[in-house]
């Protein structure tokens, strides 16, 4: 008899830990799909990229105009956004970007310290230090200061950047400066760097190996190229209205373009639009 209610407790126990397994394995499930439905549900990120306009000019000045109307976050100004970093540059790109019903933010270029290398005009200008970063969602997007070729990224930005990512780990990371380097041939036809700025970009390329970054925009050169960086997707955007370079062959291979970007969880999205002038008045 005290057998037969020993195996009736023992079948009563056993079913009771199915239950609760299936249970609390029921509900893992629903909490795993919970997590999926809202990953796939985050919201994408959708902005624009323009590089080196130089100033006002006609092509930036269409390029304002082409992307007003669409659905971006934001417009990424890479520099060189002056010719030479005088107030009344800097007043007339603002009245003309005045037109977007969403924000600018822009890099410093080595065209926008020639008058002022402290940057003090920069700052005031557009209202944010030399380096800085900002958030869209769970996009993170990183603008950083090479401006100078002698000097690189200063230590005290370097310190900055590295706390920066630490505390963005599970954030998508963009990075955007001026200056390019480790581009396709540099290897054989030299680079913009000085021994300084050479280790400067030594200990950035160290950074964000130990970092999560998930896409570097840049500019400088007036034409757009794909390439990457330690590893890490880049781009070169410089089509915001500069003639190109002599090295690429002057003013007959212009590209002028800007860039429509996507941010979706970790994917990053890059469509280079062209831009040809409507018409040559401002």
């Amino acid at each position: 008899m005290r057998r037969a209610i020993l195996i009736t407790i023992g079948s009563l126990l056993a079913v009771v830990v199915l239950l609760v397994g299936w249970l609390l394995r029921h509900d893992v499930v629903k909490v795993g799909r919970s997590l999926q439905q809202a990953i796939h549900t985050e919201p994408a990120v959708h902005f624009a990229v323009v590089g080196d306009n130089h100033g006002v000019n006609p092509i930036y000045r269409q390029i304002i105009s082409d992307i007003k109307d669409k659905d971006y976050a934001f417009l990424l100004n890479l520099a060189d956004t002056s010719e030479e970093g005088r107030p009344e540059e800097w007043q007339a790109v603002k009245d003309v970007e005045s037109q977007l019903p969403f924000p600018v933010y822009h890099t410093v270029g080595n065209h926008d310290i020639l008058t002022d290398p402290t940057r003090e005009t920069f700052i005031q200008a557009f209202g944010h230090g030399r380096w800085y970063s900002f958030d869209t969602g769970q996009t993170h997007i990183i603008v950083l200061d090479d401006a100078d070729r002698k000097v690189g990224f200063p230590d005290e930005e370097l310190d900055w950047l590295k706390k920066d990512l630490a505390a963005h780990t599970s954030s998508t990371n963009l990075i955007a400066y001026h200056r390019p380097f480790d581009l396709p041939l540099a290897a054989i036809l030299g680079d913009d760097e000085t021994k300084v700025s050479g280790r400067s970009v030594d200990a950035f390329k160290k950074i964000i190996s130990d970092a999560t970054v998930n896409y570097i925009f840049t500019a400088h050169i007036h034409t757009y190229l794909p390439y990457d960086v330690a590893g890490v997707p880049a781009v070169i955007s410089g089509g915001g209205g500069d003639p190109a370079q002599a090295i690429l062959g002057g003013p007959k291979n212009n590209f002028f373009h800007y860039l429509d970007v996507t941010v979706h969880g970790k994917k990053v999205t890059v469509t280079p639009t062209r831009v040809t002038l409507r018409s040559t008045s401002e």
